[in-house]
């Protein structure tokens, strides 16, 4: 683990002039230019394990008896992202993007879309395409959709529960950033986008509400 700014040097063998073979052992180096400014794998880990905020529990999901061991997670990230200066909605709290991943996963960090064609995966279900928008690499002729609060992990990585909500809540706000215009600009135009700008994505954004008003706790 690193701050952001820095990135760790795996431990690798390196070759000296004279041609004599030394091993150089794992160490963190500052990031230089070539580097594009953005977390890395090892900057979400120290942000998040080394933080010293503490999170009140959250309300468990209506029919789930997991999910509680992600609330500070989603907590931290929420917070994290709207310090650095992402918008969110208003209405936008942590319970509901609790019932988003309840929706998407079930709270299985393991979790793959069903659909064969789609690389939807983890608690948030983030496809390799969204890797590519927070990444802020080129998707369609050149065109960058994403050029600040960039993310830079690998595929594999999504699986990790602290990266995938890491990833997760920054496409939400992306996504609410994209808002379009027939669209209502609120937390549920922005779960709208989470899924897609349709019928389907209405009846989706429904769904994770009526599940977030189930799982209020009653006064």
């Amino acid at each position: 683990m690193c701050p952001p700014g820095y990135h760790v040097v795996r431990g690798h063998d390196r070759v000296c002039k004279s041609g004599t073979s030394t091993w150089v052992d794992e160490h963190v180096r500052r990031n230089h230019g070539r580097i594009a400014p953005g977390l890395l794998i090892e900057n979400i880990h120290f942000l998040f394990w080394n933080t010293k905020r503490r999170y009140e529990p959250l309300s468990p999901i209506f029919g789930f008896k997991s999910g509680a061991e992600y609330d500070s997670v989603i907590q931290f990230w929420l917070e994290y992202w709207k310090e650095k200066g992402v918008s969110f909605p208003e209405d936008l709290d942590p319970l509901m993007i609790k019932a988003l991943i309840a929706i998407e996963s079930s709270f299985n960090p393991q979790a793959k879309s069903r659909d064969p064609k789609s690389t939807a995966s983890g608690l948030m279900q983030v496809t390799d395409q969204a890797l590519r928008v927070l990444g802020g690499f080129p998707i369609k002729a050149k065109w960058i959709e994403a050029k600040k609060h960039l993310i830079h992990v690998e595929k594999a990585d999504k699986v990790d529960p602290v990266v995938n909500i890491a990833l997760g809540i920054r496409l939400l706000g992306h996504k609410y950033s994209q808002t379009p215009k027939k669209f209502p600009k609120n937390a549920k135009g922005a779960l709208i986008g989470y899924h897609q700008w349709n019928k389907e994505g209405e009846a989706y954004a429904d769904g994770v509400l009526a599940l977030y008003n189930k799982s209020l706790k009653k006064p």
